[in-house]
Order: C-alpha cells, then structure tokens, then sequence
C-alpha cells in the first residue's frame, strides 16, 4: 500500500483505506480531491486489466465491481461524487472545495460548472476514442495503439463476464445485470460514430462555457469560479487531462488560448501532479499487462 500525504492529520490520525486504479477517470479525481484537501488516506490497488473488480471480494466491498471505493472505518462509501460530499461532511477540519460561504453568484456558478462537467460520460469518450482514431491525434501514455486495442477489446467482453457473474452469485445479480445493460448501451454509443460525434460536441459546448468564464477571469488570479481553488477546479482538471492524453486536446482547445494557459496552471500544482499517474507508473502498467493483451489477441 502507498501511502497519501496529508497537511492536516485528524485527532484520532486514522486513515481512509482508497481503493483506486491509477488509469481510472473518478479514481483520479478523489485522489486529487484527497491530495488537495490532506486528508490522510493509504492506497489499495485493485487490478481492473486483470478483473480484480469483479472478483467476490471485491464485489463483497462494491456490488458494481468498480473504483473507487473508500473505506473510513467501518463506512463503506461507493461512487466518486459521494465520497467526494461524505468527505465534505465528515472531515469538516480540512480545507473545504465547495464555496457555501462565497456568496449567491459564485456558489451558482460553482454549482453549475460542477454539474455539467461531471455529467460528461468520461467512459464513452474515453473507449469511443479507441473506435474512432480519425478523431483523435498524438495520443500519450498509457492510451497507445495496443492499449487502445486492448481496453476496446475488454470492454466489449464486459456485459457477458457480468450477465456470466450475476447468472451463479444471486445476491450481485441485479446490480450487474444492470451495469451489463448500462456497458451495452455505451457500447452502442461508442461504436456509432454519428453518436460519438455528438458525445464530443457535448464536451465542446462544454469548454466553450469555460473559455467564456476564463476569459472573464483574465488579468487575475482567479481559478474557474473563484478565487478560491474549489470542485468545480478538480472536475475541469481532471477533465482537460484526460482530453490531453486521449489525443483531443487539439480538438478542444487549440483555439482557446485561456484554456491552455489554465491547463498548465494546473500542471504546476503539487496536488494535481501527486494525482497523476507518472511515466513510470504507465511503463509498469504497460509491461505487466502484456500478457492480457496477448491473451486478447488469441
């Protein structure tokens, strides 16, 4: 286990039990949450190349056979957005990222770019990519051609392996039979360039709003909503990075300068870059997951 760092230690200077992949879009976005705020915290890597997710034992933790997971004590807490708002409400001493105490205006504003960027379907932009390169150009680690090739191929075994899990362990039958349903969809969306398309115009309508609000942010130290470095800061992070290393940074925001400049703002900042995975985690990664890809070929 890898252990977080944390500013401001708790009385009882216990520590939250993350399970997380590195790779994952919202495992990502709590470990920035948990690095911003320093809420202390040790990390438990579950393998989803391999299927760790979906073994009973982890579905025993979260039925869904997905990460992240927090474990605060004996409180089990499933989904990204609420962990983030337990967080909020049960570690009270720590900075906090939603801005209650900022005035009308800029709660609304934070509240609004928070939702709209969050309801982005981070999974069908990122597999959708995989099926269409034409719309994606210089792809970075970890997503090259053979991952691309690999996390497409898995992704499509997915709803079967479920409906497979659901059919002989009756107490997680529904929820996977549900998630199956859920992937079958999204498979549809991901595979349907004309659909696909629209996914990324949602994500360009999107970042316009942003630019618009960076642009009236120029000439300050304002962050998106604020001056304060608040969630909807994290969302949009999160967001641009996994944009940058799918390919579609050019797409999104070549022509908006403001976004690019708060892009590398944000590189700078120590939080975001403990919360990235870095070149030797993907090197790792990339070599222990040889074997699966060429089990995938066969």
């Amino acid at each position: 286990m890898a252990s977080g760092e944390g500013a401001v230690p708790e009385q009882n200077d216990k520590e939250i039990l993350l399970y997380l992949h590195n790779h994952s879009f919202y495992s990502q976005k709590l470990l920035f949450v948990l690095n911003e705020r320093g809420i202390k915290f040790k990390t438990v890597f579950i393998n989803i190349a391999a299927g760790d997710q979906y073994k009973n034992s982890f579905l025993d933790i979260n039925p869904r056979g997905e990460v992240p997971v927090i474990k605060d004590g004996e409180t089990i807490v499933v989904d990204s957005a609420k962990i983030i708002y337990y967080l909020e409400e049960q570690y009270k001493t720590h900075k906090t990222l939603i801005p209650t105490a900022e005035g009308a205006e800029i709660i609304e504003r934070h509240n609004h770019f928070h939702t709209v960027i969050h309801d982005l379907p981070a999974d069908v932009i990122t597999i959708g990519s995989f099926y269409h390169p034409e719309v994606v150009r210089d792809p970075k680690l970890p997503f090259i051609l053979p991952v691309r090739k690999h996390m497409r191929n898995v992704t499509e075994k997915i709803p079967a392996k479920l409906k497979d899990i659901a059919s002989k362990e009756a107490k997680y039958a529904e929820v996977l039979n549900q998630k199956a349903t859920k992937i079958e969809n999204d498979l549809e969306i991901m595979k349907n360039k004309e659909e696909f398309l629209k996914v990324l115009d949602t994500v360009d309508g999107v970042l316009q709003e942003v630019e618009e609000q960076l642009v009236k942010n120029e000439g300050t130290e304002k962050w998106l909503v604020s001056d304060n470095f608040t969630l909807a800061d994290i969302d949009l992070a999160i967001l641009l990075e996994r944009l940058y290393v799918l390919g579609l940074e050019q797409r999104f925001w070549q022509n908006r300068p403001n976004i690019t400049k708060y892009f590398n703002r944000m590189k700078q900042r120590d939080s975001f870059k403990k919360s990235i995975p870095s070149a030797f985690f993907h090197i790792k990664t990339l070599l222990e997951g040889i074997p699966n890809f060429l089990l995938s070929l066969m």
